[in-house]
């Protein structure tokens, strides 16, 4: 009885062991040039899932106060938090970015939400060669028609990608 379930097993499915899922579902061969190109895309891929997960991300605060001159300040390092500020001021936060690797990185960094307007950054776009280290200052200056108890929110993204040719 054994040996009848083993013989009728189908083998079509078996047949075309040597053939690749693309000819199975297609019936055509890739090309070599198809290959090439497919691989091409696929390692740009993984470079951009790599930076994309390496990139350092910061939430963006800040809270708009009644008052002239009026600054509170939350010491955190978690995010850019540049806490109360009254119409008319401002405030500085710092964030270092340092390269521990052998290869150069290509820095840049993106703002967005509602902070990316109020922000401002000394420097952007730049390569990091081993060993250095930078300090990138962001500045929110309270817009004199800033919303009184708005809190105006947004994300820091400081992107460091690989450039093995700077």
């Amino acid at each position: 009885m054994m040996d009848e379930e083993i013989h009728d097993l189908d083998p079509a499915p078996f047949e075309s062991k040597g053939a690749g899922w693309w000819e199975r579902k297609t019936g055509e061969k890739l090309k070599v040039s198809e290959k090439i190109v497919g691989i091409i895309f696929l390692v740009i891929f993984l470079l951009v899932f790599y930076v994309t997960l390496d990139a350092n991300k910061y939430a963006a605060i800040v809270r708009a106060i009644e008052g002239e001159g009026k600054v509170g300040i939350n010491p955190t390092t978690e995010r850019l938090d540049f806490g109360d500020l009254s119409r008319g001021t401002s405030a500085v936060r710092t964030v270092t970015v340092k390269n521990d690797t052998p290869m150069p990185f290509f820095v840049t960094v993106i703002r967005i939400g509602e902070i990316r307007g109020l922000t401002k950054m000394e420097k952007n776009n730049f390569v990091l060669h081993k060993g250095e280290e930078q300090q990138l200052n962001f500045t929110v200056y309270m817009l004199a028609s800033a919303e009184i108890g708005h809190i105006y929110k947004g994300r820091v993204f400081v992107f460091k990608i690989p450039a093995p040719f700077f």
